[in-house]
């Protein structure tokens, strides 16, 4: 049985609605996190998300024999093998269920309407006899972070027969189920279901059991042949009719393979995860990104890095600006929000590399469009950010006098390496940062060309951005060149180099504007090929530093101990093989590359591509199963690298 669990586990699907609400769940219906859920919408977009329906249960009777159509992980005991032989995702997920001890074959049709909470399940039976179907919802109104068995006496539920409507209502929420079938009815039936096991909430250290709330039952009697039901959901008694719902996410994705002129299937797949990310935020009015799935709110360094490939690169350019106005507006003393937490507080401002980030989205979406009114727009801003970091800003962040950027002290975590637990600031990395650096160089030469290009001189701007790029690159390059090992520092604390090697050297290479002297380019990227590279991205330590992690599991303080320490991250696969490239211009070496990262599309929620993986191998995918710069850097360097004119 546990191989039968672990790959039940391995394999997951995903249905957004560009809210932040999702249908998330294992390929054949077995729900295996406490995330795992028919219906989970957000009630103040992208963030509030509410796990209201866990799934409904199918029973078959045909004569004597009663059949599941799914069955559930019930205290690690009960799990028989799959009747899934068929699975299919564009724009609505299909599953196909071959009851063999029946005859009988169905097709499970599932999709959220764009921009609604609009949920719909379509089932079409096709069957040698006649049969009976019993259908019942398992409720469980909760936070979706949460793993909590429901208490009946929350719920209330009234059904409106001449409607077919089931209104179920716990916790100041309500859904509305409605069931579309000839001669259905509702039994009503109230109680809890046995405990369901999440086995990857195990595996996390988390709560791993709850039982759901039982109402009642749908029920019908069908004759042999084809039978259609439809299962329409929404949060209020308006239902959008299945048809339009199915039709609507067809034409959405036809409408996205258009616009990012994707023909070879590998990229259809990753055009359709990107649009998973890209969803409404309420309190901006503006669209931003789902840093991933199924945990995440929007991250703005994630978001600043995702842009390029999530939107640029798949014809979706005015979202890209939006998102950067967004985060302007909000930006704090020079710096933008690190991420607006799920509860709905005020953003947070952790971060020394996120704001940079956003000038090197800027340049991309400004290389993509030549739309230089923009950018004038923008550019007061932009200077007003400058001076913020000239002059010294919060969390520590100021320009030295050698023009490198100091950013933090022993208590903070500000780069994308940023695992705080329990006080325990796990990779310190306050003083100067390599990939910091490397990102500060590149947004002053940003501002450089973009002030040529405006016709502003130093004079106006009272910052002579030629002077001051000349001084970083120089002093950059005296500080974190290591000449002994040939490869980058990749902190400077005090004056003092840290000599602990980590994958962050390959930004010095891989930016639009490389701080690192090109002579140093080759012996870095073969340290990073050497010592960090694995198939799905690179590695955060040295397998030799004694703090090298190979597995990432365990309770909360276990993983984020991992979590930057060598577990793999797949997102940096995107400026590995673009360094490479600059480097070697070998482009056979960059499509073998990316064919192995896009095995990994079948695991997981196929599809999209993982967050992280373990350093040891083979690799096994862990954290979000969907992760918004992973799949945005494949996405970049499929289509801006591998498949464009390359300027070395």
């Amino acid at each position: 049985m546990e191989k039968r669990i672990t790959e039940i586990m391995n394999h997951e699907t995903l249905m957004t609605n560009g809210l932040g609400g999702y249908s998330f769940g294992t390929l054949d219906g077995v729900n295996c996190r406490k995330y795992h859920g028919l219906y989970t919408v957000s009630y103040n977009p992208p963030i509030e998300r509410m796990h209201l329906i866990s799934k409904i249960q199918e029973e078959i009777t045909v004569g004597d024999q009663v059949v599941k159509l799914t069955t559930e992980n019930v205290t690690g005991t009960e799990n028989t093998e799959s009747a899934l032989i068929g699975y299919h995702h564009e724009g609505v997920i299909q599953q196909t269920f071959d009851l063999a001890d029946t005859g009988i074959k169905v097709t499970r049709t599932l999709a959220m309407a764009y921009g609604t909470n609009h949920l719909a399940v379509r089932y079409v039976f096709d069957s040698p006899v006649s049969f009976a179907l019993k259908m019942t919802p398992w409720f469980n109104f909760r936070d979706h972070h949460d793993a909590i068995t429901a208490s009946l006496s929350d719920y209330q539920s009234l059904y409106y027969q001449d409607q077919k409507v089931l209104k179920v209502e716990a916790k100041g929420k309500q859904v509305y189920l409605k069931c579309v079938a000839n001669e259905v009815s509702f039994i009503p039936d109230g109680g809890l279901t046995p405990v369901s096991w999440y086995p990857i909430e195990t595996q996390r250290g988390y709560p791993d059991q709850e039982a759901h709330a039982v109402l009642g039952h749908f029920q019908l009697s069908a004759d042999k042949g084809l039978t259609t039901v439809d299962f329409l959901v929404h949060i209020t008694p308006e239902f959008m009719a299945a048809d339009l719902v199915f039709e609507g996410r067809k034409e959405r994705y036809e409408m996205l393979m258009k616009h990012a002129d994707a023909t070879d299937p590998v990229l259809r797949r990753l055009i359709q995860a990107a649009d998973d990310f890209i969803v409404f935020r309420k309190t901006t009015g503006k669209m931003t990104i789902i840093a991933g799935y199924p945990w995440f709110s929007d991250w703005g360094r994630d978001t600043m890095i995702a842009i390029p490939g999530l939107t640029l690169d798949t014809g979706r350019s005015h979202e890209a600006l939006q998102m950067i106005e967004g985060f302007l507006e909000m930006s704090h003393q020079g710096i933008i929000p690190n991420n607006f937490p799920d509860e709905g507080e005020a953003p947070m401002y952790n971060t020394s590399d996120g704001t940079l980030w956003l000038f090197n989205a800027l340049y991309a979406y400004y290389e993509q469009t030549a739309d230089l009114e923009a950018v004038k727009r923008l550019f007061p801003k932009l200077m007003e950010i400058i001076n913020h970091h000239l002059q010294g800003t919060i969390n520590d962040i100021y320009m030295d006098t050698d023009g490198l950027l100091s950013s933090g002290n022993e208590q903070t975590q500000l780069t994308w390496m940023d695992v705080k637990v329990n006080g325990w600031v796990v990779t310190p990395r306050h003083g100067k940062a390599v990939e910091i650096n490397a990102l500060w160089y590149n947004a002053l030469c940003i501002m450089e060309e973009f002030s040529l290009r405006l016709g502003f001189d130093a004079e106006m701007l009272h910052v002579d951005f030629t002077a001051l790029t000349e001084q970083v690159k120089v002093s950059f390059n005296q500080a974190f060149w290591n000449a002994k090992d040939h490869n980058l520092y990749d902190l400077v604390i005090d004056g003092e180099p840290v000599a602990i090697p980590r994958p962050n050297m390959i930004f010095a290479v891989s930016l639009p504007f490389p701080v690192l002297e090109k002579k140093h380019w080759k012996p870095v990227v073969d340290y990073v090929t050497k010592h960090f590279k694995v198939p799905y991205g690179l590695l955060t330590l040295r397998r030799e530093d004694e703090n090298f992690h190979e597995k990432y599991e365990g309770d909360l303080l276990s993983r984020d101990g991992a979590y930057h320490r060598g577990t793999a991250w797949g997102w940096l696969i995107g400026p590995y093989l673009e360094a490479h490239l600059k480097t070697y211009g070998d482009e056979a070496f960059i499509k073998a590359s990316l064919d192995e990262l896009f095995t990994h599309l079948d695991e997981g929620i196929h599809g999209s591509i993982s967050e992280i993986f373990e350093g040891g191998a083979p690799h096994a995918q862990r954290g979000c199963s969907a992760q918004a710069w992973s799949v945005a850097e494949a996405i970049r360097l499929y289509k801006r690298v591998l498949h464009s004119p390359y300027k070395l």
